[in-house]
This record gives structure tokens, sequence and C-alpha cells, in this order.
């Protein structure tokens, strides 16, 4: 499927984070563009995090744009006129298709963390800057009501693994960048938000014993095999695979006449209702033996 067929509008652009909306639609560029009721067959959102300089690493700020972004995309005049759309998250910039410029800028979905600011920050204010991104992030894009799916076009560590775990397809490019649990390497917990989000989406045990408490680095293949991905695609054709994932999980695509997005999140917090009350709910101190 190409995706340049279709007019793409900049719903929100700022620090390195993006949000666009491409629309199924016969109509000009122009004319999309102009318009927020034009007819369309439906929206696919893309969230492009682009902080490349610091490998789009989570800290608080990372954490305000990602919750300006999910506002737009539950917000916006154009997202709230149709509940016919699909979101996409990936790490790469804007106009990227894949080239020269995806490959010297896109190297890392997220490096999880940012460890230079945890070393150099208030201790006190550590628990909390997880706990937003559990409650305000993570959380929230667990129980989008559209289908979500995390095109990871590079390393996928940590908090960003975290990220790409919380949508509901995963499509890794091949031959280049690994996914990674590192918290036995950085001496860390998981946390209950970070656990309870591994279990409900690796259905391995095995998978999430080797993958945790040794910290092994998947290649995108390893992945694949173990259940961690869905599907694997070349650089050239991750998003254009994505897209078309996309497309295939609208809600008329699927023939879902009664689609009502309020159940569809309602769903999907019944689906992973441990991850998301200790997504939502949980706190840093909490003990690893407590109840959710």
């Amino acid at each position: 499927m190409s995706t340049s067929t279709y007019p793409t509008k900049t719903l929100f652009n700022r620090d390195g984070v993006s949000v666009t909306a491409t629309i199924l639609t016969n109509e000009s560029s122009a004319a999309a563009s102009k318009s927020s009721d034009i007819e369309h067959d439906g929206l696919i959102l893309t969230l492009y995090l682009h902080r490349h300089s610091e490998k789009n690493v989570i800290n608080p700020i990372m954490i305000e744009l990602l919750v300006e972004a999910l506002d737009v995309i539950e917000g916006h005049d154009l997202c709230t006129a149709t509940n016919n759309k699909s979101l996409i998250i990936t790490g790469v910039s804007p106009g990227d298709d894949g080239g020269t410029q995806q490959q010297q800028h896109g190297k890392f979905f997220s490096n999880g963390l940012d460890l230079q600011w945890f070393t150099t920050s208030e201790p006190s204010s550590r628990p909390l800057m997880i706990e937003n991104f559990c409650s305000k992030v993570l959380a929230r894009i667990l129980t989008l009501p559209m289908r979500t799916i995390a095109a990871i076009q590079g390393h996928c560590i940590g908090a960003g693994l975290f990220i790409a775990l919380a949508c509901d397809y995963r499509i890794m490019r091949t031959q280049r960048g690994f996914v990674q649990w590192p918290e036995a390497r950085l001496g860390m917990r998981l946390t209950k938000g970070f656990a309870e989000l591994s279990k409900a989406k690796v259905l391995d045990h095995a998978v999430l014993r080797e993958g945790v408490l040794t910290a092994k680095k998947y290649t995108p293949e390893e992945a694949l095999k173990v259940g961690i991905v869905d599907s694997t695609s070349t650089i050239g054709s991750l998003y254009r695979d994505s897209f078309a994932c996309a497309v295939d999980g609208l809600p008329e695509k699927m023939g879902l006449e009664h689609f009502d997005p309020k159940a569809f999140c309602e769903v999907k917090m019944e689906m992973f209702t441990d991850a998301y009350r200790a997504l939502r709910f949980g706190k840093v101190g909490d003990l690893p033996h407590s109840r959710i």
C-alpha cells in the first residue's frame, strides 16, 4: 500500500515529537488541509519520536511532550470527528521514507529511561517521573480506543520497549537494532507497572525469565521467534507494512458496524486489567510482593 497517495496533515510538532494524520480520501491534499469534516475512509495517525540527539530517552520533558501528543490524538477536531482511525508510533522523523535520512537519524526507537537525568536529578523526583510515565503515557497508550502499532525501526530498550509493549501490535525492522529489558544489568527493579505490562504482552514465561533475568539483547529475528514482536520488515518497508496493519485495523475495514470507542477502551482494560491497574495507579514505592 502506498502511503504517499493520501494527503497528510500535521496536528502537532514540538521539540522532536510530532503527530500527523494521513487522511484516506480521494480529495487533494489542499482540500484535505482546509477542512476537518472532509469525507474520508479513515485516519491513520502517526506519533513520531524524533529527539534523535537524545536517543528518544524518557525524561520529564519527553513525558510532557508525549502527554501533549496523546491529547492531540484524542482531542483534535479531525480525530474526534471519526471513530475510524488507527495509530502508528515510530522513532523516526516525519517524512522519512526508509532512505538514507531514516537510517542516519532513526537508530533508536527509544533508549529507555534517561540515566543521565536519573544520576543528576533530585532523588525525590525520580519516583514521580516513573509514575507519570506509567500513568499518563503507558496506561493511556495501552487503552487507546483504536488499533495501535509500534513500528520499531531501531534499538528498543527498557522504557522504549514498554511503549512498544503498550501497543496492540509490534513490527520491527530486520537486520539492525535490538530489544531489551536492561534492569538486571542496571541493578534496577522493574516496578509493578513495567512488570505487569511485560507479563500481559509476553505470554511465554520462559521468554520473560530469559529476557528479564538475563537482560538479553534480542535481535529482530530473535524477538520475532519468541513472540516479543509480531512481524519484521526491511527498513524500506517498515512504515508501509505498519500502515497496512493500521488500515486493516480500522473499525469499518473490520466490519465492526456498532463500534463504540468507549467500549473498545474498556475491553482493553478488561483484557489487560492487572497491567492497566499497575500502570495507572501503582507507585514506585509499592513493595515487589504487594497486591496490585
